[in-house]
């Protein structure tokens, strides 16, 4: 059973590489389209007003987001493939001059316990405006408890918060083996619980995706393998935008 398990999960992981390393490899492609449904509110971030204002430093700790990890900065040239440089340069467009320095902790496949560690350690070592947390793929597959998944994150936004930063949940890529193969409904409910207060609030990824993928949007999926790289770079791209879109919104919303 747990051969089984791990064997799930290396295959998971093999789709989210093929995805990323596509995505390096490729321009954005088309324009994004909207989401087919109508999006969240997004929460208060209180954090971020501060830091995304023209010349001002926006210090990001990202765990277990993409692989695209280098520190990145569109006011200055500095441009690394993938979501991160997607991402300063959506927020660049909107706020000209905003200099975003990406850091990664941790790697793929851990539970969120073991991030909530990482997390832990990092914001004793540095200050950030911002945390994003990609996490609950690995804990779905792995049928951990639910309870102790949002435990994790619970504390782990009393970190965040008792650090004096914002905290922006990411859910998992979505993918139809991955849905096939996992049940994800209790670990975005929990998500999206923890997250229902100022200074938090989850990015909804997963549906995003989904709601592309159903409409013929943006599949990667049913991609033609010559179209993937393409495809990939689109749908990064993509929600890149909506994330920027988001935290701008989220500043925003501070009374």
């Amino acid at each position: 059973m747990r051969r089984a398990i791990c064997v799930l999960v290396a295959a998971l992981l093999a789709v989210v590489l093929l995805a990323e390393g596509a995505a390096q490899a490729a321009p954005a492609g088309p324009a994004c389209p909207p989401p087919v449904e109508d999006e969240p509110d997004a929460g208060e971030l209180a954090h971020l007003g501060p830091a995304l204002k023209p010349g001002a430093a926006f210090n990001i700790l990202a765990v277990g987001v993409g692989a695209d990890v280098a520190p990145v900065s569109a006011s200055s040239g500095v441009v690394a493939p993938g979501f991160f440089s997607q991402l300063s340069h959506a927020l660049d467009a909107a706020i000209h001059g905003v200099h975003l320095v990406v850091t990664a902790r941790g790697g793929r496949g851990l539970l969120a316990p073991v991030q909530l560690d990482i997390i832990r350690a990092a914001l004793k070592q540095h200050a950030y405006q911002l945390v994003l947390w990609q996490t609950g793929t690995v804990d779905a597959v792995q049928d951990e408890p639910p309870e102790e998944f949002y435990q994790a994150l619970a504390d782990g936004a009393d970190a965040v918060a008792a650090a004096g930063a914002d905290l922006v949940l990411v859910e998992p890529q979505y993918s139809r083996f991955l849905e096939a193969n996992a049940d994800l409904s209790p670990y975005l409910s929990a998500m999206q619980e923890v997250s229902a207060v100022p200074g938090r609030l989850v990015f909804h990824r997963y549906e995003l995706m989904h709601d592309w993928e159903d409409a013929g949007l943006i599949d990667l999926e049913h991609a033609a393998a010559a179209d993937r790289p393409a495809v990939a770079g689109r749908l990064h791209a993509c929600l890149a935008g909506e994330l920027a879109h988001v935290l701008l919104t989220g500043a925003a919303s501070v009374r």
